[in-house]
């Protein structure tokens, strides 16, 4: 009887003390540090909302992300020197064609701040994204979308068309059209453009510039003002 106890009470411990420790107190201490919609940068003594852009516009690109898999190939997270080499390698992350201010840093829990949810992804079968937004234009990205292989050869990304419309070029071509050229053009008097869903998913990778010399420093504030400064813009 004392054995049987004894294993009860072990195989509850041992669940317990890794959900206490990975969970728990990782959940307090992150809504004691940061508030729901803005940080305060105490470097420079303001607050803004995180990530850059209007809390909702963020999160609608942020679900269709979500939606689409990206996660699935996709991490969002640069490893500690201690895990990996990665962030000692030279322009590891930056490759593209927009010069990142400083040198890539390995992830803080500070970088997710204001996010509901962190797409730290799985695997890597598609590069990591922790700075998406520093490597090319919102046109690259859409192309790349529309037909990974069109900007990159040897890309085995999947083709997300189903995020565009091709149509009929009705007197102007449209300021949006993708530049797609040679089998991918669409043809004479016909344009490809980006539906809403994929402006939203395109703002959101444009946004993934986490490599800020430090982390932000957060502290609990009022999000109010921010909020009714949304709600103006919007």
């Amino acid at each position: 009887m004392n054995s049987l106890r004894q294993f009860v009470l072990c195989l509850a411990a041992t669940f317990f003390v890794p959900w206490l420790c990975l969970i728990v107190i990782p959940h307090v201490k992150m809504a004691k540090a940061v508030a729901p919609e803005t940080w305060v940068n105490q470097d420079l003594g303001t607050s803004q909302s995180f990530p850059p852009g209007t809390p909702n516009a963020f999160r609608r690109g942020q679900e269709i992300y979500a939606a689409e898999g990206c996660a699935s190939c996709h991490t969002q997270m640069i490893r500690p020197t201690y895990l990996g080499l990665e962030s000692w390698r030279p322009g590891f992350g930056k490759e593209g064609t927009i010069e990142a201010p400083v040198r890539t840093r390995e992830t803080v829990p500070g970088d997710y701040a204001g996010e509901r949810f962190a797409y730290l992804g799985v695997q890597r079968i598609g590069p990591d994204l922790s700075n998406a937004g520093y490597r090319h234009d919102a046109a690259w990205h859409h192309a790349h979308l529309y037909e990974p292989t069109s900007v990159r050869g040897f890309s085995t990304m999947g083709s997300f068309r189903h995020l565009y419309i091709k149509r009929k070029i009705r007197g102007q071509r449209s300021a949006d059209a993708l530049e797609l050229s040679g089998e991918f053009d669409p043809g004479e008097g016909y344009e490809v453009v980006p539906s809403e869903t994929a402006k939203a998913l395109v703002s959101y990778l444009m946004t993934l510039k986490k490599d800020s010399p430090l982390p932000p420093a957060t502290t609990p504030i009022d999000a109010s003002q921010d909020a009714g400064e949304d709600v103006k813009k919007g």
